[in-house]
């Protein structure tokens, strides 16, 4: 096992042990939605672009996303949602990024949700030689999906497992999508 496997696999060791005292007392609270939220997630994904009807391989990245909004009801919630999905390879670092509005279900007001929105995407490659750094971006329309299920750990937090799939179409020669499994801590207020 390489140095670094051994550091993330201890530093993965360290935080469930630490965990295990709060997940014990996992679904102690209810499900209570009502007023703001705030949340964000962080983990690892899948990305391809595809520029005029060539597909590149799928690479691995880290994968993240951060929200606000508003629980009106136990079962639904309204948003602005951010996903991001990043990786550098060989001094290229890769940005893809879909947001904007959402709408959040939580069928019965449980755990257990569903998420989707509408918005733009966009998409950054930034060259790092050493000595010059230079970038280029592009927009477009994008969407994304979302489904997880939350434990509340007290009664305004709540940790648990997501996965986020976001489509980007940038023009009519580029689109772009990832998939994200991350693991969501949110506050309810």
């Amino acid at each position: 096992m390489s140095a670094r496997a051994s550091v993330l696999c201890s530093a993965v060791v360290l935080v469930l042990v630490l965990a295990l005292p709060a997940l014990a007392t996992a679904g102690q609270w209810p499900h209570e939605r009502d007023g703001i939220l705030l949340g964000f997630s962080l983990g690892g994904g899948s990305a391809g672009v595809t520029v005029l009807d060539l597909e590149s391989d799928r690479e691995s990245g880290f994968g993240g996303s951060g929200r606000i909004g508003y629980a009106f009801d136990p079962q639904w919630a309204i948003g602005l949602e951010g996903d991001v999905w990043t990786k550098e390879v060989n001094g290229v670092t890769w940005t893809f990024s879909v947001g904007g509005p959402t709408v959040t279900f939580y069928p019965g007001g449980a755990g257990f949700f569903v998420r989707g929105g509408i918005g733009a995407s966009s998409i950054e490659v930034e060259i790092d030689t050493g000595t010059i750094k230079t970038s280029a971006s592009d927009n477009g329309f994008g969407f994304l999906l979302g489904a997880g299920y939350e434990w509340r750990l007290t009664r305004k937090f709540a940790l648990g497992p997501e996965i986020g799939y976001g489509y980007g179409k940038i023009d009519d020669d580029v689109s772009l999508d990832f998939v994200n499994a991350t693991v969501g801590l949110n506050w309810y207020f």
